[in-house]
């Protein structure tokens, strides 16, 4: 793996948000493809699927009392039918914009979330739309009738019931999905949460305010419980192997006027040697950790990505004086110009005093 990362294309951030937004625009045109061709078989399915509800007078038990009902629930229907038709060629393209900057790990996690709601979801809308909600109403016939008293139904009010169950499947999956692909690429991480927040405030809005009236009194309950578990959910994504998937990086000047850009590797070496202080918070320098970065594929595989994305003209490794790093890797630092330095704080006496080692980081690229 680390001969292909090393030859990656140096791109920012940014670029790869452009992308992923052209990915939804050129499925925006997809969607409202699906949604003519819905439009012209809508009708036939909502008649269908009213007159298999099991109620005791067929067809005589349900009204629509709006003149403008009918309307809105075809629209409805088209809505959610074109959503779960794009599902698979978003998916897709999900799945090639992330198979290239994943991690084995990453990818198995990512996969599955797409599978699960390519295939689960769909199943589950299923279920809700021919068995639950229809054998829901039987009972509701069968067990709130009173004798003497006719039942009718609103066709429009059950529509929209099932509607709205179906509606909060697909929020919670489409959440689920942008919180776990926002933490994949490292649009936000637990210090800087701001895209996170941006995702929950929309997801959550958008449940609140779209829920048919049928759910009034539920829809803040609903939002909370829908965020709540996609939030569980995308945080069960592999970690890092450098502790964070974004890092700040800037030019930094040093004393003979060499522009250089950064990362201290706070190296642990499986639990020997001395970690980085807890203060050390330089501007526009990564400080990325490893468990031991001599042994462990993935972080140098996860080195050398940020090496390219990030420009990492230096890289000093505390623990060590770098020289049990393998050689494909420091082939990889040097193929990308990319200068490795150990500060071998092992072998140093003073290695537990916090001062000196703050003075040895500054002074290891000032």
């Amino acid at each position: 793996m680390l001969s292909s990362v090393s030859k990656d294309i140096n791109l920012p951030l940014s670029s790869h948000i452009f992308e992923l937004l052209k990915i939804i625009k050129f499925h925006l045109v997809f969607f409202i493809l699906f949604s003519l061709i819905w439009s012209f078989f809508v009708e036939d399915l909502i008649s269908r699927w009213l007159s298999n509800i099991p109620l005791n007078n067929g067809s005589l038990d349900l009204s629509i009392y709006g003149p403008y009902d009918w309307i809105e629930i075809q629209w409805s229907m088209v809505f959610l039918l074109s959503i779960i038709s794009i599902m698979p060629f978003l998916s897709y393209s999900l799945l090639k914009f992330t198979s290239i900057g994943l991690l084995p790990k990453e990818k198995k996690w990512f996969y599955s979330l797409i599978i699960f709601n390519l295939f689960i979801i769909p199943t589950i809308l299923f279920m809700v739309w021919v068995f639950f909600l229809p054998n829901i109403l039987s009972s509701f016939n069968r067990f709130g009738s009173v004798e003497g008293v006719g039942n009718r139904y609103d066709a429009a009010a059950i529509f929209k019931l099932t509607l709205g169950f179906s509606w909060i499947i697909i929020v919670f999956s489409l959440t689920t999905i942008s919180l776990g692909l926002a933490r994949l690429i490292g649009v936000f991480d637990s210090r800087n949460s701001n895209m996170k927040l941006k995702i929950i405030a929309f997801s959550g809005s958008l449940i609140i305010l779209s829920l048919p009236n049928e759910f009034d009194g539920l829809r803040i309950i609903t939002a909370l419980l829908v965020i709540y578990l996609s939030d569980i959910i995308s945080r069960t994504i592999p970690s890092s192997p450098l502790g964070s998937r974004s890092f700040h990086v800037d030019d930094i000047i040093s004393n003979n006027g060499k522009v250089n850009r950064i990362a201290v590797v706070d190296c642990n070496c499986e639990g020997v040697c001395p970690k980085v202080p807890e203060n050390f918070k330089p501007a526009g320098v990564a400080v990325p950790t490893c468990r031991a970065l001599c042994l462990y594929g993935d972080e140098q595989d996860s080195l050398v990505d940020l090496v390219i994305s990030s420009n990492i003209s230096s890289l000093i490794i505390t623990g060590c004086d770098g020289s049990p790093i393998p050689l494909n890797f420091r082939n990889s630092l040097q193929n990308n110009n990319c200068d490795l330095k150990g500060l071998n704080w092992l072998d140093s006496e003073y290695s537990d005093d916090n001062i000196w080692k703050l003075n040895s980081l500054k002074d290891s690229y000032s």
